[in-house]
């Protein structure tokens, strides 16, 4: 198993929480993805309709209230305390929030039909969390998520020179890692790599410019060039 500080994960997240800017020079390389982003966002609530959910590292519940108009029942994990408390004031009738990390999951076998993760596998023991993820899952269930690779070089020394923009135990999916999610997931499902061209365009905000590198990417993840991008995400189906 990773040793992982989790002390060092809430305390970051509950700076987040509490409204810390900690990423915002980051910023204009999520607005440089949005557009692949906003297409995971717009094919996860089309899954998740009238279904059970989890949503492991809910945060401040700001992707809750979006869920919550789709599905049956909603749960939300997150390890910050301080970020479940601004869930709990956001009073959606039907979700519950629990504060815990995703290697313990407190609910019980087979008892959601998705589990939602966006970018906070990266931040776990993948195999601790995968087992615990098939374990609250239905035999037929999904799991949706959204992930950062650390497959380009050029990416991580990016990382290594902004430390203050995340945890020490962060850690970006590598080619190992891809193939232990396969052992759990059928890859061959719903999967978008993205994040390579377009990036660029956070360097001019350029909205013209972002739709034709997105359309740019979109082509080349079909090639192996898939492996240098940033990001990927999916609806994968338990094996």
């Amino acid at each position: 198993m990773r040793n992982i500080d989790l002390g060092a994960e809430r305390d970051f997240e509950n700076r987040k929480a509490g409204g810390e800017d900690l990423r915002g020079d980051q910023s204009k390389f999520y607005w440089a993805t949005s557009l692949s982003i906003s297409k995971h966002i717009k094919q996860t609530c089309i899954e998740i309709k009238d279904k059970n959910v989890l949503e492991i590292g809910c945060a401040s519940g700001e992707d809750a209230t979006i869920y919550c108009e789709h599905v049956s029942t909603y749960t939300g994990v997150d390890i910050s305390n301080v970020a479940i408390d601004n869930c709990l004031n956001l009073k959606l009738v039907n979700a519950s929030f629990f504060c815990s990390d995703g290697h313990k999951l407190p609910l019980d076998d087979a008892s959601v039909d998705c589990v939602i993760v966006n970018s906070l596998l990266h931040h776990l023991d993948l195999y601790t969390a995968f087992e615990e993820i098939k374990r609250v899952l239905t035999s037929d269930g999904v799991l949706i998520f959204r992930e950062p690779l650390g497959t380009n070089p050029a990416f991580q020394l990016y990382r290594a020179f902004t430390p203050k923009s995340r945890t020490e135990d962060e850690k970006p999916f590598t080619f190992s890692d891809l193939r232990l999610m396969r052992k759990y997931f059928d890859m061959a499902c719903s999967v978008q790599w993205f994040g390579f061209f377009s990036i660029f365009s956070a360097y001019t905000g350029s909205e013209w410019l972002r739709l034709q590198l997105t359309v740019l990417d979109c082509w080349l993840s079909k090639t192996p060039l898939r492996f240098f991008f940033w990001q990927i995400s999916g609806i994968v189906k338990l094996k």
